[in-house]
């Protein structure tokens, strides 16, 4: 699915992994993991969202930049990137991926995005891998509003669920393997909560990956406590309730859905 219009910008804001809390435990745990994931460092949505920046960008802002890939892309399009993120471990890895590039365009601040404040307004929004760790979706969106200049464009990847899931199997699977997993939309919801925001879609797709479980799974081990529970939730369901949310039981594989859009705040 694609929907095109043209708005120009100047600057750009990114979003790719957020949490809610001081030092989220898992990101913690798992930073040194997700630095060498090649998913994270170069993923199909890494590279569709890349693609709807537009020519030229001056300032950008990096929120829940996690282990920093999109902030490293940023800056070589960017004259300069503000990376934003809640968790230490994460944004020192960051910094590890920035020094060894020699990247010097990039500052960094320790930080949840909803209280987060700057005297500076920048010209898009975009928020790769995250947005199902806000448990405020209205509340980000309307957040990304505040922070764009009037012709600015935001920009998202995040999972959604499918429209068949309708007993929610795949976040309550998603909590298992991540306890500060909070919820992904479906892709009706993700618009609507896009548009009653006060955002008109730009360009929109899906990227659908199918996966084994053990990617699906990664960086936690198969065989750690969370990867036991995610393997006993998934035997208590039917092929049906899998079907219904992507899982196929003979492959042991499931289909991992991506929104990705760029969206334009409307004028009051």
């Amino acid at each position: 699915m694609l929907i095109e219009d043209r708005v120009e910008t100047k600057f750009i804001i990114v979003f790719s992994m957020t949490v809610l809390m001081s030092d989220n435990p898992f990101f913690n745990n798992y930073a040194g993991q997700y630095s060498k994931n090649e998913s994270f460092k170069s993923g199909n949505d890494l590279k569709i969202l890349m693609s709807l920046l537009p020519e030229k960008v001056h300032r950008a802002l990096d929120v829940a930049t996690g282990t920093g890939f999109v902030a490293f892309e940023l800056s070589k399009r960017c004259e300069s990137v503000v990376a934003l993120d809640l968790t230490e471990a994460m944004l020192s890895e960051a910094k590890k991926l920035m020094s060894s590039n020699k990247i010097t365009n990039v500052e960094f601040e320790k930080s949840d995005y909803y209280s987060y404040t700057t005297f500076q307004k920048f010209d898009a929004i975009a928020c790769r891998r995250a947005l199902h760790h806000f448990d405020n979706k209205e509340l980000f969106f309307k957040k990304s509003k505040e922070l764009l200049v009037e012709d600015g464009v935001l920009l998202v990847s995040d999972m959604i669920v499918a429209e068949t899931d309708k007993n929610d199997l795949l976040n309550k699977l998603e909590r298992k393997r991540d306890p500060t997993h909070v919820a992904a939309l479906n892709e009706g919801e993700f618009m609507f909560s896009l548009k009653s925001a006060g955002f008109r879609v730009i360009k929109s797709t899906i990227d659908r990956e199918q996966m084994s479980f053990e990617k699906w799974l990664s960086p936690v081990e198969t065989n750690s406590v969370n990867g036991i529970e995610c393997k006993k939730f998934l035997n208590t369901l039917s092929d049906d309730e899998l079907k219904s949310m992507l899982f196929d039981r003979k492959t042991n594989s499931m289909t991992k859905q991506r929104m990705i859009v760029a969206a334009a705040p409307v004028a009051p």
